[in-house]
């Protein structure tokens, strides 16, 4: 199975690592120039928004060696969705522009969409990557049925993140304290809305990537 074509493939990941390169140059830009290091932890969720895409390369090239068995694939993808509300959780850290004035406030907008803009797109390059994946093993019935539910997940996702603080690997260090109050959530007006708004969102931003890929389609 062939995912996509390799020089293609080079080519988006150099263009995201010299995106995501910008980010961090505009950070050291604040560190040193404006000595302010507040959104410090930025960078580790730029970071985290690159894991998705670290595992759909991995599985790929499992799948390109043959190695990838259906029961590895759903544990690879259960992996992936834990870490894909990382992508596009970095849009709420605009919520950190308040405090700032002037050319100040310019900076941070600038910077905070940088590292936004790169980390959303590799969360939907990554998710239509391991949908091809899906596609290939299972059917394009379950594959659209998989994005869906992940698009869904991870506006559900950015609400915990944000709002609770919640993190990934709270699944595995803190499970009961997670399920207690995600089955408190439901009736939660601003977990709906969230989960709502960013869901259409992330659907509709993989819907314009999805067709800027086929764009040459005929």
């Amino acid at each position: 199975m062939k995912i996509y074509k390799q020089k293609s493939h080079n080519k988006i990941l150099s263009n995201l690592a010299m995106m995501s390169a910008l980010g961090v140059f505009l950070f050291l830009f604040e560190a040193i120039v404006l000595h302010n290091t507040y959104l410090i932890g930025i960078n580790w969720n730029l970071f985290l928004a690159w894991v998705p895409l670290f595992i759909v390369l991995y599985m790929n090239k499992q799948v390109k060696a043959k190695a990838l068995s259906k029961n590895r694939m759903l544990i690879y993808s259960f992996l992936w969705l834990l870490f894909f509300p990382n992508a596009p959780y970095i849009i709420t850290d605009l919520v950190h522009l308040h405090p700032y004035q002037g050319n100040s406030y310019w900076h941070h907008q600038i910077m905070i969409y940088t590292f936004a803009f790169v980390s959303l797109i590799c969360g939907l390059l990554s998710l239509y990557w391991i949908q091809k994946i899906w596609e290939a093993t299972f059917s394009k019935y379950w594959s659209m049925i998989f994005v869906i539910a992940s698009v869904i997940l991870a506006g559900y996702g950015i609400f915990l993140g944000r709002i609770q603080r919640f993190n990934s690997w709270d699944l595995f260090t803190h499970p009961m304290a997670l399920l207690k109050y995600v089955l408190h959530s439901f009736s939660n007006p601003t977990a709906i809305l969230m989960t709502f708004e960013f869901s259409v969102f992330i659907g509709l931003a993989y819907c314009m990537l999805h067709s800027l890929i086929h764009l040459n389609d005929q």
